[in-house]
C-alpha cells in the first residue's frame, strides 16, 4: 500500500508515532532510573534499556520522514533496522542479571544474546539488499522468542501472572511484525497500513517491557537474602515480587 506523505514527513503516521515515542521514553528513563536507586546494577542495565528504546525510535522516526531515495535514506534504512537488534538485547539486558541466579542465567544467556544482536547488526548493515525479508523477520522473532526460556523459568518460579507484561509484549512485537509481513491489514487507505501497525505494535511492546521494570526494579533493589546476592541488593528487607517456590531450581 503507497502512503500518502505530507509535508516533511514521507510517511506520516510511521514517522509521527515513533518520534513521538522517543520523546515519551526519554522521559520515562528518568522514573525508571530513580526505582533503581540503591542498586547500580540496576541502574546500569536500566539505562541499557532505554537507551536502546529511544535509539530504535528515533531511527525509525527520521527513517521515515525522509524520502526514499538518496543517500541519507539508504543510511537510516540500515540503521533503523540495526537498531531493532539492538533493542532486542537492550530488553534482555536488564532481566537476565537481576532476575536470575545462575552465572548461565545471569550472563551467559545476556553474552548469547548480545552476541546473535551484533551479529544481527553487521549482516543487516553489510548486506542490507541481500537479506530476503523472510530471513530478516526470522532473525528478529527468534532473537526475540529466545526469551521464552527465561520467562518459563519466571513463570515457574514466581507464577504466569508476573510474567503477564512480558508475555503481552512479546505477542505485540510478533502481531506486527507479522502484519508487516503479510502487508495486512490495511486500515485507512494511504494512512495507516501494515507497516502503521507494525509500529504501533513495536510501541505497545515496548511500554508492556518498561511498565514489567518499572513495576519490579523497585522490588529487586529489596530482594531478601535468597536472592540478594545475585540482585547487589541488601539484605533481609521485604519486597512486592512473589516469593520462589520451594521446589524451584536456580537458572
Amino acid at each position: 500500500m503507497e502512503i500518502q506523505p505530507i509535508p516533511g514527513f514521507t510517511h506520516p503516521v510511521s514517522s509521527l508515532t515513533h518520534l513521538i515515542g522517543a520523546g515519551v521514553f526519554a522521559l520515562l528513563a528518568f522514573p525508571l532510573w530513580r526505582r533503581c536507586l540503591g542498586c547500580r546494577l540496576c541502574q546500569v542495565t536500566s539505562a541499557v534499556f532505554s537507551f536502546t528504546i529511544v535509539l530504535l525510535l528515533s531511527m525509525s522516526g527520521v527513517y521515515h520522514l525522509l524520502a526514499t531515495t538518496g543517500t541519507a535514506h539508504e543510511v537510516l534504512a540500515r540503521l533503523d533496522h540495526a537498531a531493532i537488534f539492538a533493542l532486542i538485547a537492550g530488553s534482555f539486558t536488564p532481566l537476565q542479571p537481576l532476575f536470575f541466579r545462575s552465572v548461565w542465567g545471569r550472563w551467559g544467556m545476556l553474552a548469547l544474546v548480545w552476541t546473535l544482536a551484533l551479529l544481527g547488526i553487521v549482516l543487516k548493515v553489510i548486506f542490507f539488499q541481500d537479506i530476503p525479508e523472510i530471513l530478516g523477520l526470522s532473525l528478529y522473532l527468534g532473537l526475540g522468542w529466545l526469551g521464552l526460556g527465561s520467562g518459563i523459568a519466571l513463570a515457574r518460579r514466581y507464577g504466569l501472572r508476573f510474567i503477564a507484561p512480558l508475555l503481552w509484549g512479546g505477542l505485540a512485537y510478533t502481531l506486527g511484525a507479522v502484519a508487516d509481513f503479510a502487508r495486512w491489514p490495511v486500515l485507512i487507505p494511504g494512512v495507516v497500513g501494515p507497516h502503521e501497525v507494525m509500529h504501533v505494535g513495536v510501541l505497545i511492546g515496548i511500554g508492556c517491557f518498561w511498565w514489567f521494570f518499572y513495576r519490579h526494579m523497585a522490588d529487586v533493589v529489596t530482594l531478601p537474602a535468597a536472592t540478594a546476592d545475585y540482585a547487589g541488593a541488601p539484605r533481609g528487607k521485604t519486597t512486592a515480587i512473589p516469593q520462589p517456590r520451594s521446589t524451584d531450581k536456580a537458572y
